[in-house]
């Protein structure tokens, strides 16, 4: 098997990528690389959880070829001492089978408590390539992408805070009362004692009907969760393993030229806004050849430099945009549930609570190391973005932060609330009750969108939501983590407040 490699990771680190070990007569070959992290933990005691890198791979036959999702095998690979690795399925509910139900991708993290920065060299993965039809001899090439999570245990837990927030859940009849969720069955919503219920001021928060069918996520069962809002540079890999078409419907910017008057092709202009520095060349191939993105966020043309934001999320994403993410990378949406369980943990609520568990906000006035890795807000106390909104992934967590002042989830995940809104699935609309929470299988359709059965289409009604508030506004009220303003606002649109993060079941 000839080969030429290429690596990849977003937030995390992957060097050495090779390839290793082919085994013809079983049809497999190791894929070894080496991957570091920072900011990394598990925990023992408290929220008992911890976090980790999930790993896929990509590969195509011939330069020319199409980028496919790489099979893995369920056993077989390799970890430093200090690792664990747990596969992640492409249907968990189903035992592994190399052919129909492949492991899509790894789950790599700690084996015992500690904090800081994680290493891990030489970890090999079992790559079926017999499964994915490439024979023997073939010339690939090969990418690996890694993208933070955070484990988020089984458990009981609660939506609604009990306070003002418009849209918020609770326990039929009394608004001030929170509703526990301890199951994953069918749950009731109405105007009976003890049904799940909330009130839609806004006129966009639902359609106060139901039940939530039990194969809807509720948040009870463990899943992982993205660490952070998916990032411009993570969003750029996406693209640019695509086809044009695909790359046509995953953009705001005519891209069919070979000329396209805006170049910058998120926020469609011919500059960067709303910190989106997502571009394309001036000049690019024409159709059917593909287009090269990059992040340059300081509009000097040089791809990919350490001050062109390449950590700070993307926002200018559509719910089409999100959903072919996730189905690429083999995540999947998260539900309204899955969201504030994810900031509140199984703490009961604090009324009007931001997903720091606290009402407690300090706003961004100012960033400094403007783009970079390390870009963080001007101020010593800060938790949620304001003047230069968005910015960059974890940049309010410091050393020796609380959870208050890093603007953090219960379980580690961060920025839930008041950096972009989050498109989460809606249970006030009936098209996102019957989300069923299937996981995407890496691949996407020929026009480049997401394939998945009980994925909401994108067709009226939609069914999603918008969570977790933006930092567009001083009024910080949308910000809080029960907040269902617009939580069926009925509208499909792309602008610099809204971005997301995906989740997988755990298995």
């Amino acid at each position: 098997m000839l080969n030429t490699f290429f690596a990849f990771a977003n937030n995390v680190q992957v060097s050495n990528v090779r390839l290793t070990g082919q085994n013809t007569t079983d049809d497999f070959t190791m894929v070894e690389f080496d991957i570091t992290w920072e900011n990394s933990w598990r925990y023992a005691n408290g929220p008992s959880n911890w976090d980790a890198a999930w790993i896929f791979i990509k590969y195509r036959v011939g330069a020319g070829g199409l980028w496919q999702h790489a099979w893995l095998n369920n056993t077989g690979h390799t970890v430093c001492g200090n690792a664990t690795i747990s596969n992640g399925f492409l249907s968990p509910q189903l035992p592994f089978n190399s052919n129909t139900n492949p492991s899509l991708g790894a789950f790599l993290y700690r084996s015992t408590s500690g904090s800081g920065i994680f290493s891990c060299q030489n970890v090999q993965l079992r790559w079926n390539y017999g499964s994915n039809t490439v024979s023997d001899d073939a010339q690939v090439d090969i990418k690996v992408f890694a993208i933070e999570m955070v484990y988020i245990p089984q458990g009981n837990f609660y939506v609604g805070s009990g306070g003002t927030e418009l849209g918020a859940f609770y326990t039929y009849p009394a608004s001030s009362t929170p509703y526990q969720i301890n199951t994953e069955a069918a749950i009731t919503v109405g105007a009976q004692a003890g049904d799940l219920y909330y009130n839609d001021e806004s006129g966009h928060s639902g359609d106060q009907s139901g039940p939530i069918p039990a194969a809807y996520p509720k948040g009870y069962a463990a899943f992982y969760a993205m660490k952070y809002e998916l990032s411009q540079h993570a969003y750029v890999d996406f693209l640019n393993t695509l086809t044009r078409t695909q790359q046509i419907n995953r953009v705001r910017a005519d891209i069919t030229v070979t000329n396209p008057p805006n170049v910058f092709v998120m926020a469609n202009f011919t500059s960067p806004q709303g910190r989106n520095g997502i571009r394309c060349r001036s000049l690019i191939p024409a159709a059917p050849g593909r287009v090269e993105f990059f992040c340059d966020l300081n509009n000097n043309g040089i791809p990919n430099e350490s001050a062109d934001g390449l950590c700070v999320p993307c926002n200018y994403m559509n719910y089409g945009d999100l959903a072919s993410y996730l189905d690429w990378a083999g995540l999947r949406l998260m539900s309204e549930f899955e969201f504030e369980k994810c900031g509140r943990g199984p703490s009961f609520p604090v009324v009007n609570e931001f997903a720091w568990g606290s009402q407690m906000i300090y706003l961004e006035l100012g960033i400094q190391n403007i783009g970079q890795s390390t870009e963080i807000p001007t101020e010593s106390i800060a938790n949620s973005a304001y003047l230069n909104f968005p910015v960059r992934v974890g940049s309010f967590a410091r050393t020796e932060s609380n959870r208050e002042n890093a603007g953090a989830g219960y379980y580690g995940c961060m920025e839930l609330s008041g950096n972009l809104f989050e498109l989460a699935v809606s249970v006030g609309i009936s098209q996102g009750r019957a989300y069923t929470g299937t996981h995407g299988n890496g691949l996407i359709s020929t026009n480049g969108d997401a394939d998945v059965a009980n994925w909401p289409l994108l067709v009226l009604p939609f069914g999603f939501a918008y969570r977790g508030g933006t930092g567009a506004f001083l009024e910080t009220v949308n910000r809080r983590l029960s907040h269902r303003e617009f939580a069926a606002l009925l509208e499909y649109f792309a602008s610099q407040q809204q971005g997301g993060r995906g989740v997988r079941t755990a298995q």
